[in-house]
């Protein structure tokens, strides 16, 4: 019965949409990426402002959300429709790489162009209509209706637990394991909410086992002229070392003796994969790990 109240919704939202000209209406829940010029794929743009979105709260993994692509007029109609499709697609791969899932996806789909008439000087096309709109959808439990309001912190359902480190038995003395569930935002040493699950749970390790001793240590990507990659917090070239430390931070905080970590910066030197040329690569190499020094 859901799947169905967000179907006749999905229907509705797009129904009013294709009337003012294949636009959704710009509701207070609705948030747009944009694209590059005939690029099916997330620019860095983009990518920072789902981040940030996630960051802030504005979208939440366990709520119910639409993704509906566009292109704009430049193109054939099928190409047109086939870019918007995988432009939609882009958005719901990368919010799955941050903990949604396609059960709370209730559509997925590209509506081609975007009607207008023509300007003979837009030779160029408008950027604004090439976008992927990301629409938060609600189930009113009170009510008994769906409504697109948002879904608020102490309503939302949790996000996936990740398992808890175990890294007495599965990490010997000198071996690395990799934090998968930790999160910075983009060219910078904060990590996002979702992080706290992972870093807790290396904190609750560290707590249970007194005997243990770490490094932490960062690990950047994708630069080609530099050992390390600019830190916006800091405006300086050591952002995988910063990253090491906001863990090492944190632990200490947490009440961690610092006597019983490192922290080190590896920046470009130690990639999983060399001459990385796609994103899962990159987000190989992108990484922060934990060593054992000492259990």
């Amino acid at each position: 019965m859901p799947k169905i109240f967000f179907t006749l919704l999905a229907c509705l939202i797009i129904s009013k949409g294709l009337a003012q000209k294949h636009s959704l209406p710009p509701l207070q829940d609705s948030f747009s990426v944009y694209f590059d010029l005939d690029i099916p794929t997330l620019n860095q743009a983009a990518k920072n402002k789902i981040d940030s979105l996630i960051y802030l709260d504005k979208l939440i993994p366990g709520s119910n959300i639409m993704i509906v692509g566009y292109a704009d007029y430049l193109g054939s109609e099928g190409h047109n429709q086939h870019l918007s499709e995988q432009r939609a697609h882009a958005v719901e791969d990368y919010l799955i790489t941050n903990n949604f899932t396609k059960q709370h996806i209730t559509i997925c789909i590209g509506k081609g162009a975007i009607e207008r008439k023509v300007h003979p000087k837009k030779v160029l096309g408008y950027p604004t209509d090439r976008k992927v709109d990301i629409v938060i959808v609600k189930k009113d439990f009170n009510k008994g209706k769906t409504s697109t309001k948002a879904v608020g912190p102490k309503t939302a359902p949790q996000p996936k637990v990740p398992e808890k480190p175990n890294i007495l038995s599965r990490t010997a003395a000198g071996e690395t394991f990799r934090l998968n569930h930790l999160y910075f935002l983009p060219q910078r040493h904060l990590f996002t909410k979702l992080s706290m699950i992972e870093l807790d749970r290396v904190y609750e390790a560290m707590h249970d086992n007194p005997r243990l001793k770490i490094q932490i240590e960062g690990h950047v990507c994708c630069i080609r002229f530099y050992d390390d990659a600019l830190d916006e917090d800091t405006h300086d070239e050591h952002l995988s070392l910063n990253r090491a430390k906001a863990v090492y931070d944190y632990l200490v905080e947490k009440g961690i003796d610092s006597t019983r970590m490192k922290y080190a910066g590896f920046g470009k030197s130690r990639p999983v994969i060399a001459n990385e040329e796609t994103e899962d690569e990159a987000n190989m190499n992108r990484r922060v790990e934990i060593r054992i020094l000492e259990r």
